[in-house]
């Protein structure tokens, strides 16, 4: 399968189910050292020994995590692995967890591991609240593969453990294919959307062949993407002055016909509210979507599906920007060796399983790990995120900048505001003049 190496600005396969792209993490830790910490590794348990005061459940471990479900789930998993040990839980957002971790880090009251996103993972290096896994590395990358390993690592040491990954996908209603076309087979180019949407669209009633978020460049990429252009995962040279982008920009605009929608118009309550009443046969969404959509379905008597966004004809495979949730050691932990068996721990297939249930979210493990899950293998809207997911691009080095200016440039094509060449030349001077690299 393609996979994106941002490193290398290369394509390559990989063998896990989930291979997505690796952005380089650059630069020097500052990790602090606690006063009187040491690590004793039990070979024979291939794991740290636990500070007494957290084996006997004296003191508790403190860890953060996103959704409440997710940390009862992630306890009872852990527990009955370790009876005596007591896990406190805080629910902390992954987008938060970085900047409230060098607050309360260095302040005492910090977590001992932490759940964030992989592209906040090198500023939490740099700033100590992110501490090697040590010994656990090569359990670890057997789990999830080199990949994702690779993502989390810098200068040899691996510094986090992939636990979930997302990507945006097509989603696409099964009956109302069927009674449309004749079969639920869902498009694989947007030239077959636009031979359903010929039939199907009636800009009077509102209705739609596909719906998105038409003016944010994430929802905007896979088309660029297909046409030739990726990000390069350099924050000072983003890749906005190639010419490939000007080509797939040209095509953006020429999908307005499917979609008449400005795209300050194209929310999300536009795109789900039709999806959900069974009225729209596709939309591109992601994995937070499929439990509305299964209530949705319940509800009005449909089937849905989720498969690999659609390509240009004759284009590449469309990729996608995708997510990555990790794992942490904080740098602030007193409890060095629990904290990072802790965090070894969901790699497991106990921990993949307490986020696969508790959330429905997907496992950053290899497909021989995942295939472990109950559940998950036999899971075909999951199967739908990974196919998709195996064609992502993972960069860590998209800043506000880039997203603000990304944005700008998609929505003025989409909206008629710029022809794809004039807004390119203003996507560069913007970020140039945001980013004060044009000074």
């Amino acid at each position: 399968m393609a996979t994106r190496n941002t490193a290398s600005i290369a394509r390559a396969s990989a063998g896990a189910a989930v291979a997505l792209a690796i952005a380089a993490l650059a630069g020097c830790s500052s990790a602090p050292v606690p006063e009187g910490a040491e690590l004793r590794w039990d070979a024979a348990s291939g794991s740290y020994e636990m500070e007494p005061e957290i084996a006997s459940g004296e003191v508790p471990l403190r860890v953060w995590v996103e959704y409440p479900e997710y940390g009862e789930a992630l306890v009872e998993a852990f527990t009955a692995q370790h009876p005596d040990v007591r896990v406190e839980i805080t629910t902390v957002a992954k987008v938060d967890a970085v900047a409230k971790m060098k607050l309360d880090g260095e302040a005492g009251t910090g977590a001992d591991v932490y759940l964030t996103n992989f592209t906040d993972l090198p500023d939490a290096i740099d700033a100590g609240v992110a501490a090697p896994l040590g010994e656990y590395r090569e359990a670890v990358t057997d789990r999830v593969g080199d990949t994702f390993a690779g993502v989390v690592s810098r200068d040899g040491e691996l510094y986090g453990v992939p636990v979930s990954t997302e990507s945006i996908a097509l989603f696409y209603n099964k009956t109302l294919l069927r009674q449309l076309t004749g079969s639920d087979r869902p498009a694989a180019t947007w030239e077959e959307i636009r031979e359903l949407a010929a039939e199907y669209n009636d800009p009077a009633a509102n209705r739609w062949t596909i719906r998105w978020l038409s003016g944010e460049l994430y929802y905007a990429y896979p088309v660029l993407t297909s046409l030739g252009w990726h990000l390069t995962g350099d924050p000072t040279d983003p890749g906005l002055a190639d010419p490939s982008l000007s080509v797939g920009l040209e095509y953006y605009r020429q999908l307005r016909d499917l979609w008449q929608v400005n795209s300050a118009d194209a929310t999300w309550d536009s795109i789900e509210m039709e999806f959900v009443e069974g009225a729209t046969p596709y939309v591109v969404t992601g994995p937070w979507s499929i439990a509305d959509f299964t209530e949705a379905g319940e509800s009005h008597g449909f089937e849905f599906g989720v498969t690999t966004l659609p390509a240009a004809a004759g284009g590449d495979d469309a990729a996608t920007l995708a997510g990555l949730g990790v794992g942490v050691v904080s740098g602030y932990s007193e409890h060095p060796a629990a904290a990072r068996v802790f965090a070894a721990f969901l790699a497991s297939d106990e921990a993949a399983a307490a986020l696969y249930d508790s959330t429905g979210a997907i496992p950053a493990l290899t497909a021989q790990n995942a295939a472990d899950i109950p559940g998950l293998a036999d899971d075909e809207l999951a199967k739908g995120i990974l196919a998709q997911a195996e064609r992502s691009d993972l960069i860590a080095n998209v800043d506000d900048e880039l997203w603000t200016v990304g944005n700008t440039l998609v929505s003025s094509v989409w909206d008629g505001v710029l022809s794809p060449e004039d807004a390119r030349e203003q996507a560069v001077t913007g970020y140039a003049d945001l980013t004060g690299l044009g000074e």
